[in-house]
């Protein structure tokens, strides 16, 4: 029987693909095709998840396990009995980030030979969200001096509660008294 599968992003409103494949495939089979349409690489694992009509995951199917049955493992039409069928394609398990997917029609005297997508709109989610961070604010002398006194005020007031020793004020750096022309800097060694 030839399964219609239609999936969608929760972060992409305008994305969707429709896919067609046989319910002898394996969901490794699905899993290959979601990412050539989409055109991701095998960067990081994904999982599959059969649902209930609310999107309650019911079954896990990994793409590597020890304790799951693996995608390479279990065909479709083992999971996929009617349509509207749901299913969920993880494929950033880090942050579990995926598609929705639903069995929106099955076809019973139509067969393909490949799996293939029969539609496709819109530009699929990212594979990894990329988290911009600030750049490291660039320190005067002044303050770097300031940050290693504090860093080395708070070492020994730790080492102070254990011991019962205060630091005095020779321990901490003198901005005065750093001569950085005594330091001598060559590259390579």
């Amino acid at each position: 029987m030839l399964l219609t599968i239609t999936a969608v992003s929760p972060e992409v409103e305008d994305f969707a693909i429709e896919l067609l494949i046989e319910s002898d495939s394996t969901f490794e089979d699905l899993h290959h095709l979601i990412r050539q349409t989409c055109g991701w690489g095998p960067s990081q694992p994904a999982i599959f998840y059969v649902c209930d009509d609310r999107w309650r995951r019911r079954k896990t199917i990994p793409e590597k396990s020890y304790e799951y049955d693996t995608m390479d493992e279990v065909e479709l039409g083992e999971h996929i009995e009617d349509e509207g069928q749901r299913l969920q394609y993880i494929f950033d398990p880090d942050s579990n980030r995926g598609l929705l997917m639903e069995i929106t029609h099955i076809s019973f005297n139509r067969h393909i030979d490949q799996p293939t997508c029969h539609r496709s709109h819109g530009t699929p989610p990212a594979l990894q969200i990329v988290k911009e961070t600030a750049a490291p604010k660039s320190l005067s002398r002044e303050e770097l001096l300031a940050q290693l006194n504090a860093a080395a005020l708070a070492d020994s007031n730790i080492l102070a509660d254990d011991d019962d020793i205060e630091p005095s004020d020779e321990e901490l750096f003198d901005i005065e008294e750093l001569d950085l022309e005594g330091f001598d800097f060559n590259e390579g060694q």
